[in-house]
Order: structure tokens, then C-alpha cells, then sequence
């Protein structure tokens, strides 16, 4: 880091806080004292003001903000201390930003270590919790690039209390340190202890794993991140695409990891996703029985559909460019032009769908490997052409089941068209009969025969919707 350029701490006023604002000004670097109040005592305001008395101390500028945690916590339902670290990392890092600070820095202990490790495994977290907090990691939640730094986290809390003894500072301690409504808290003042009855130096020796499984994560992150970059088709704010096929072949342990990436692309304030929610999510992708859609976690879902995996939080934030799409009123059909559909498809609204039609005395050749071009007999067809979605009820006789009909709705599941592309997909009608439904097939009645003299060329193509 360089000492010229300014870090911007957050400063609680407590001993781990105070020994990282004195080591960091010992060592000559450039520092601004910031404290946010969570407002979640009466005296809270004390802390600030004790906190600024610190920075004139050490001759620094000060800054200070306060939010309501409590209220935040409610309408976003999350949890006390899940709400308190969002509401003082947003405070943190806009402040950082506006003082073009080089990075955040943080009191994280040891001990913080060690907590944070043991309530990631009792939660059942997978690798990535159990090896802990890093020494410097970017939180794209609140900022893609400034980094958020911990330089004590190798202290353990007694050398603070130690430090601030040397140094002739008096930490101001949080009262709710000592409260065991906290779930850190009990894991501090009751399980870490009694672990340390059957092993004296637990402390040390989980510090040691996490450090241990800190390296394993980096080459395990390595890979995933390769991997997802072979599959991931698309990415977007409200959703991701992946080709589905390739997960077949991958590791669950893999596409564990590639979950828990793609998750915290949508959502990067997320603190923990369990090893269960991860392990069900892979289990969901492989299982070619499983379900279409699955419920993951922070309102994000998996979705299935055809060749493709889809991660979002609404299945009408998909894509639908590759599906013709129309409004509810349904179109007349001149027999030569073009006709703009005025479709509905992604909320990009850059393309759409253009149907051509056109009237020959000679059949074309009639083998075309494009789906949504078809040759009809004219005459069988009549005047009477409309382009609308699909009517309630509706039967077709598609070629090639000698003019049996079945149930509209049912050929569409066999086709499999998404349901979700179904009721505004467009509809070919001759009268009051399905001629064709495009990119599937024709009605075995309105096909061309021998017999035929006059036929109509339907072609259904993406064209610029800019340009109509």
C-alpha cells in the first residue's frame, strides 16, 4: 500500500479498532478516522464523539455518519448484525470514494478469524466460509475496485487490549459485546471455551486450517472461475445463461463452486449460501428428472429449459429473442410485403420479427431446412388471413398424422416450446384453422400436393426493429 495516498479507517472506538488506527499512523501512512452509528443504544452517540476526541488526538480528520440499523433490518428482513455490516460498508466505502481513499480498512482480529470460521462450519458452509476472511478482497457490493483491507487480522484480541495499554489508550467497549443475543457472541463467550477444554490451543489450530484452506480455495477459485467463463452464455443484471449440457460432466464439488460464483454475480452483498443450498442446487442441474425450476436462495431461482440454465430471479426477466413474440390483436395477412409483427421480446427491444409473404404460380422447391419458411397451397388457404396468439381450446391437425387433430396446447409441450413463449407466440390462421404454427410444423391440410396450381411463401425472420 502507499503511504502517500490515504486509507480510510472504520474506527468502533473499541481496542481492536484503536490498535489499527495507532499501528497504521506509526508506520507513517496517510489516514482518515471514519465511525458510522448503528443507533442501536442509547449512548451510541457517545461513541462517535469519543471516536472524533481519538482522531484531534492523533491529529486526523474525521468523519462520521449514523443510520438506523434496527429499521433497515426490518424492511429488508434481514438479520441485526447483517443489517448493521451493510448499512456501515455502504457508509465506508462511499466515503472512500469521495476521498479517493486506496482502500478500506477494517479491525478484524485472530479472534474474529476464528469465529468467523467456526460459524461458517456450524452453518455448513463449503470451502470458501471455512477459510475465513482474507487480508484484502474487493466487495463488489459496495465498491468494484476500492479494496477492503484488514491488517491486524493475524493480532489476536489480547495484543490489542495489550497495545492500547502501552500506548496509554482507553478503548471505549461496545456493551452488547457482552450480550449473548448475538450468535458470535455465544460462540465467544461459550463454545470456543469449552472447545478449549479438550484442545488448549483450538484457537490456534483452527487459525492455522483456515490459513491452510485459504491456498486450497484460491486454486479451487481458479478453475471455477475458468469454468464458468466455458459455459456462461449470457450475463445480465437480472439473469445468467449457461449451456446446461456441460455441468453433465463436471465435479458436483465444481458446480457447487460455479453456484455459489453465479449467485454472488446477482447478488454480491450475499454473506452466506449454505453447503446444503449448494449441494441441492447441484444435485438439481445433474438429475436429468428433476424438476424445471428450482427455489435457491435470496429470491433467486434455477430454471431449466431445453439445452440452456438459467439462474434469475424471475423467469420473465428471460430472454425471449429466440421465440417469436406478439401482441394480443391479431394481424391481417395480405398475400405480398412485409409485415412488422410488433412482437414483444427482450427488454432490449433491438430486434423483431418480420413476416414476408408471397404469392407464386409455381411451387418452389418445397425441402427448406428453415423452420419458419413455409410453402402453402394458395387456393386451400383462401383470403381470410390472420397472424394471432394461440385461442383457448384450440385443435391442430399438424402434417404427418393423416388429418388427425390434437389439442394446440398439447403439440406445443410435445415440441417443447417454453410455456413461458406460449401465449403470445404467433399463430398462422386460414379462417377459423391453425395453417401453421412457425419454426414447427404446417397443418396437414393447407400442404402442398400434386394438385396444387397457386401457393403462398410464409417466412417468419428476426430483422432490426430500429430500422422499421
Amino acid at each position: 500500500m502507499k503511504k502517500t495516498s490515504p486509507l480510510l479507517l472504520g474506527i468502533s472506538g473499541g481496542a481492536d479498532s484503536l490498535c489499527l488506527l495507532g499501528t497504521l499512523h506509526e508506520q507513517g501512512y496517510s489516514l482518515i478516522v471514519a465511525h458510522f452509528n448503528h443507533q442501536l443504544r442509547s449512548d451510541s452517540a457517545e461513541d462517535a464523539q469519543f471516536v472524533a476526541q481519538i482522531a484531534a488526538q492523533y491529529k486526523l480528520p474525521f468523519i462520521t455518519e449514523s443510520g438506523d440499523v434496527a429499521g433497515y433490518a426490518k424492511k429488508h428482513k434481514e438479520s441485526i448484525e447483517e443489517a448493521a455490516r451493510n448499512l456501515r460498508y455502504k457508509f465506508l466505502f462511499a466515503q472512500a470514494r469521495k476521498y479517493h481513499a486506496q482502500a478500506v480498512a477494517v479491525g478484524h482480529t485472530a479472534d474474529d478469524q476464528v469465529e468467523t470460521v467456526l460459524m461458517h462450519f456450524l452453518r455448513g458452509a463449503g470451502l470458501s466460509g471455512l477459510k475465513g476472511m482474507e487480508f484484502s478482497i474487493i466487495l463488489p457490493a459496495f465498491d468494484p475496485q476500492i479494496p477492503l483491507i484488514r491488517p491486524i487480522l493475524d493480532f489476536w484480541r489480547a495484543d490489542t487490549v495489550a497495545y492500547c495499554a502501552e500506548q496509554n489508550l482507553t478503548p471505549r467497549e461496545d456493551p452488547s459485546n457482552a450480550s449473548d443475543d448475538y450468535f458470535r457472541n455465544r460462540l465467544r463467550h461459550n463454545l470456543i471455551p469449552e472447545l478449549e477444554k479438550y484442545n488448549p490451543r483450538f484457537r490456534v489450530t483452527l487459525q492455522r486450517t483456515s490459513h491452510a484452506l485459504r491456498g486450497d480455495y484460491a486454486l479451487i477459485s481458479d478453475l471455477t472461475q475458468k469454468t464458468w467463463q466455458e459455459i456462461i452464455i449470457k450475463e445480465s443484471q437480472t439473469y445468467l445463461s449457461f449451456q446446461l449440457a456441460p455441468f453433465s460432466k463436471l465435479l458436483i464439488p465444481l458446480i457447487r463452486n460455479l453456484i455459489k460464483f453465479s449467485v454472488e454475480k446477482l447478488r454480491p452483498g450475499i454473506v452466506d449460501i449454505s453447503f446444503s443450498t449448494l449441494d441441492r442446487a447441484a444435485k438439481f442441474i445433474t438429475s436429468p428428472q428433476s424438476a424445471q425450476r428450482l427455489d435457491l436462495v435470496s429470491g433467486l431461482i434455477l430454471f431449466k429449459e431445453q439445452n440452456t440454465l438459467y439462474l434469475t430471479d424471475e423467469v420473465s426477466n428471460l430472454p425471449l429473442e429466440i421465440y417469436p413474440q406478439m401482441g394480443a390483436d391479431a394481424i391481417p395477412i395480405t398475400v405480398s410485403g412485409e409485415i412488422n409483427l410488433k412482437v414483444k421480446l427482450d427488454r432490449s427491444r433491438s430486434r423483431d420479427w418480420v413476416l414476408t409473404v408471397k404469392r407464386i404460380s409455381s411451387a418452389p422447391e418445397l425441402k427448406n431446412a428453415d423452420p419458419f419458411q413455409v410453402t402453402l397451397d394458395a387456393e386451400l388457404l383462401g383470403e381470410n388471413l390472420i397472424l394471432c396468439p394461440r385461442r383457448v381450446g384450440e385443435r391442430f391437425a399438424p402434417l404427418g398424422m393423416s388429418g388427425k387433430s390434437m389439442k394446440l396446447k398439447d403439440f406445443m409441450i410435445n415440441v417443447k416450446l417454453p410455456k413461458r413463449a406460449r401465449d403470445a407466440y404467433p399463430i398462422l390462421y386460414a379462417g377459423d384453422e391453425i395453417a401453421w404454427v412457425p419454426g414447427y410444423q404446417i397443418s396437414d391440410r393447407f400442404r402442398v400436393t400434386s394438385e396444387t396450381k397457386d401457393v403462398i411463401v410464409f417466412k417468419l425472420e428476426r430483422g432490426d426493429f430500429r430500422s422499421l
